[in-house]
């Protein structure tokens, strides 16, 4: 038995072929650009935070008014009048028990006291 040959040329099989790996890379190439897009989340809080990475790419001006925006604000307790503005040790009990700030000497130099202000009791 003879075996019938096909008259369509083998010439139009492989554009075929390629012609639909062309497409599928195409249709593959649009959802990934369509998940980037995507991707990309909308943020509702400051400028500051939103555009925090693109923050050092900018001029110097820009990243001066991005870093204006952080405020930092300073406590109630350091804005009384004639209250220091420290924390103390810790628990926020002072150092002393004058309580200033200060913490106490570490080495208090003490000349005791002499003769000749009359300050001892063994006159």
């Amino acid at each position: 038995m003879r075996r019938r040959i096909s008259s369509k040329p083998m010439s139009l099989q492989p554009c075929f072929l390629l012609l639909l790996l062309l497409l599928l890379f195409l249709f593959l190439l649009q959802d990934l650009c369509l998940v980037r897009a995507s991707s990309t989340h909308s943020c509702n809080g400051s400028i500051a935070e939103c555009g925090s990475e693109d923050e050092m790419l900018m001029e110097s001006e820009i990243s001066r008014r991005f870093l204006a925006q952080q405020k930092k604000y300073i406590s109630i307790g350091a804005l009384k009048k004639d209250h220091p503005a420290c924390d103390g040790a810790s628990g926020g009990r002072p150092y002393t028990k004058s309580g200033s700030c200060a913490p106490p000497p570490a080495n208090p130099y003490d000349r005791g006291c002499p003769k000749i202000y009359r300050c001892r009791s063994d006159d």
